[in-house]
Formats: C-alpha cells, structure tokens, sequence
C-alpha cells in the first residue's frame, strides 16, 4: 500500500497571489505525481491519514480536482479528515462527500472510530474522525483489539509523544498508545517530517508531507510505500513521487 498525509489540496497561503497560484499548482502536481506512483507500483490500497484538504473553504473546484483524480485509481482508498479539514460544522466532507459514488473511495465518518473492512483484501482499516483539534481529542482513543485474521492498519493523525504526560498540543498520539494497540501498522499524519515512531511490534510512520519543505527531503516529494507480508512482516519504504 501506499500511505501520504497532509496534502493540503487548496491551500491559500504562502504570499501574493502569484505566489500562491504556484503553490497551489505545486500541490495539484504532487497529489497527481501521488496517484501516477499508486498506478505504478500496482499497490492495493492508499492510505490519506489527514488533511487532503488545507481547510474546509477549499472552492468546489479543487474538490473535483481531488475526485478526478482518484477516479484514475480503481484500488480502494480511505481518507481520513484532520485538523485542517475536521469534520465540524461546515465541513468539505458535508458539502461534497469525496466518496460520494465511488465504491473505491470510504472516507472515516465517525466521530468515535470507524473500521473499515476492504473487499478482496485480508485487510481491516480503522480511524478516528476529528471533529475539533483540541488537547482532549485523542485519535487512538476506542481502537478496538487485534483481529489476527487479517491486516490491521490504523489511522491516526495528531502530534507524537514518546512519554505520557499533559499534553501541550492538540490532538496527543502517545507512544504507549502505538504500542498497545497491538496492531501491525499505525499510519500517522500532522507532522510534516517522515519518521519512524515503530513501538515494540507495532510499526507506526509518519509518511511526511509530500509537498517537502524540509532539509533532506526528495525535491519532488515522496510517498511511503509498505509492504505486508506473512514471511517479512512489515516492510516501509520512501519512494519518489512520479
């Protein structure tokens, strides 16, 4: 599979309004350059864990960018809200649901946690929509146990500690939470930087944000690719975006 976050599809940031139409072009490449890399590698599933959307005034046009685009993919997709477009009142996912008649495309819902069960595959995917970006919202809050039938594959998308104390920012992912959850992948977004928060057995990433600002990041921007295999276990990867 492949797992990508904060996209920022819409953003109107980033300085004067030329300044801001290359940006959002950038953007537009990227999530295009995304989608031609899940076609590519012939992956079964894409994962968004948060923040497709820069916020929830994205003009409807940039929604249907985003839907024709991932008409393109005919492997399932699950999108999963963040803080940038939460699903509060006057949500995107209100005014035009991005799955909406598309069997292949299942955006997380609900508000207490959602799995999600992906036909033809030995795979279930479980969220938690946010709803409101405060210190009390706690994405891995209700995940439910292990079913060791299948894959299980988290989404979360909040700030990592690695101890357990007060938290000053919003929407706490603490380390002892990844880890016991027991499941074999927890798929991160919010932290723009890829890294490897991995608790004992339980592989957990930032995929970073394909758009990379950061020092030492790919030019063009990268995807994490992960593999899951009864032999290897969990295997992630960076690969460049097309």
């Amino acid at each position: 599979m492949l797992h990508t976050a904060d996209v920022h599809l819409g953003s109107d940031g980033y300085g004067d309004a030329g300044q801001r139409a290359a940006y959002r072009e950038r953007e537009r490449r990227v999530f295009r350059g995304l989608i031609d890399r899940a076609l590519a590698d012939r992956v079964d599933l894409l994962l968004i864990a948060g923040d497709l959307f820069d916020h929830n005034r994205v003009a409807d046009e940039t929604v249907a960018f985003a839907h024709a685009e991932l008409d393109r993919l005919r492997q399932p997709v699950v999108i999963l809200p963040g803080n940038h477009d939460a699903l509060d009142t006057g949500s995107v996912y209100d005014r035009r649901d991005v799955g909406d008649g598309r069997s292949h495309v299942h955006v997380i819902r609900r508000l207490n946690g959602q799995a999600i069960d992906i036909p033809g595959l030995d795979v279930l995917v479980w969220g938690r929509a946010m709803e409101e970006h405060t210190p009390a919202f706690h994405p891995l809050d209700g995940i439910p146990g292990r079913d060791r039938r299948r894959w299980c594959l988290a989404l979360a998308h909040g700030f990592f500690y690695e101890d357990r104390h007060q938290p000053e920012r919003s929407s706490p992912v603490f380390a002892d939470e990844i880890r016991h959850t027991g499941w074999d992948y927890v798929a991160l977004g919010h932290q723009h930087v890829q890294s490897n928060v991995s608790q004992g057995p339980v592989t957990a990433y930032y995929a970073g944000a394909p758009v990379a600002e950061w020092s030492g990041a790919p030019p063009g921007g990268s995807v994490l690719r992960v593999e899951l295999s009864e032999q290897h276990g969990v295997r992630v990867e960076p690969r460049p975006i097309c």
